[in-house]
């Protein structure tokens, strides 16, 4: 358990690239939005996308931190398994501390200052925010999770494979993306689709993202066991 703290640790360091830039985007995104806002003359509510700039970060970092800190990990005789639990319980916590502010500014935006006085919906989205605090939280966290272990898995094949292997898994996810969306046109299974959609809430497509994430990070751990340094 101390290596998987001190793996907690190792990250904890770079305190810019972990705990300021990803507000750094975020707020800036935030700024720039509530300046236009103010300036538009409109009535209604004004939903912007920006908060998924967040979310999209976790995604980098989990590229970004194991290409950084792998080698250096192992060099300093950490176990390949604490890395992995290591980074797993750091963008755990992360994910978690970051759901719980954006939770709070959702709540600030949807029912303190309303709008923040100019119909901006930046953190209280329609859909999203359609639930309770709780509901909120797994959807943030949810995607966060996702995303970073998205971002962790492709790292962890260019680092089990290199370059080529990156190049071929890439190949062959674009191509499997198209087989898919050939055969759902050609069955005829988009309104079906979109039914489904509609007929669930963010919420429970949150909940159904999780396994997805424990699947991702069971396959990342089975390549950095065998990634070379």
């Amino acid at each position: 358990m101390n290596m998987v703290q001190n793996v907690v640790k190792m990250y904890a360091r770079d305190k810019w690239g972990w705990f300021i830039l990803p507000w750094v985007i975020l707020l800036s995104s935030f700024f720039v939005n509530l300046f236009i806002a103010a300036f538009l003359p409109v009535d209604e509510q004004i939903v912007t996308g920006g908060l998924i700039s967040i979310f999209i970060y976790m995604m980098v970092i989990g590229i970004v931190s194991l290409s950084q800190t792998f080698p250096f990990a192992l060099g300093l005789s950490v176990r390949r398994r604490d890395f992995f639990l290591g980074s797993m319980l750091m963008i755990s916590l992360l994910s978690a501390a970051i759901s719980v502010i954006l939770c709070v500014l959702s709540y600030i935006e949807g029912s303190v200052i309303e709008g923040w006085g100019v119909q901006l919906s930046f953190f209280h989205l329609p859909y999203v925010s359609d639930g309770n605090v709780l509901a909120q939280f797994v959807i943030f966290f949810s995607c966060m999770i996702s995303l970073y272990m998205t971002g962790f898995l492709c790292a962890s094949v260019h680092r089990r494979y290199g370059r080529n292997g990156m190049y071929v898994f890439s190949i062959v996810a674009v191509l499997v993306m198209t087989v898919i969306l050939y055969i759902i046109k050609y069955l005829g299974w988009w309104s079906a689709i979109f039914d489904f959609l509609g007929d669930h809430s963010a919420v429970q497509f949150a909940v159904m993202l999780l396994p997805l994430a424990i699947c991702l990070s069971f396959a990342s751990y089975l390549l950095l066991r065998r990634a070379t340094v």
